[in-house]
């Protein structure tokens, strides 16, 4: 093992750990293995949830803007009534006479 690990220029100890990991493993335990934590949610429902997110979201802009819609429709509606009754009784005349 020492020529082995000199030839390839790698530590002993290296290959005597490859060495018991492929008799406790086989191949399997010398491929590579992914680094850090797994995550907690894994893709495929990490997925569905953000199309849920995003369907919850789409959902309450809808409501935003009919309700937005129905504010314009009002704001209209009061608009339109002034000119109406202005068109009908003329401007407010205040007078500064007030004693």
């Amino acid at each position: 093992m020492a020529m082995v690990a000199a030839k390839y220029d790698l530590l002993p100890n290296q290959i005597s750990h490859w060495k018991r990991d492929f008799h406790q493993g086989g191949y399997q335990a010398l491929k590579p293995h992914l680094k850090g934590r797994l995550p907690k949610v894994k893709k495929k429902k990490r997925k569905a949830l953000k199309k849920q997110v995003n369907k919850n979201e789409i959902e309450r802009l809808k409501e935003e803007l009919a309700q937005t819609k129905q504010e314009l429709y009002d704001v209209k509606m009061d608009r339109d009534i002034l000119k109406k009754s202005l068109a009908l009784f003329g401007p407010l005349r205040l007078d500064k006479k007030h004693k």
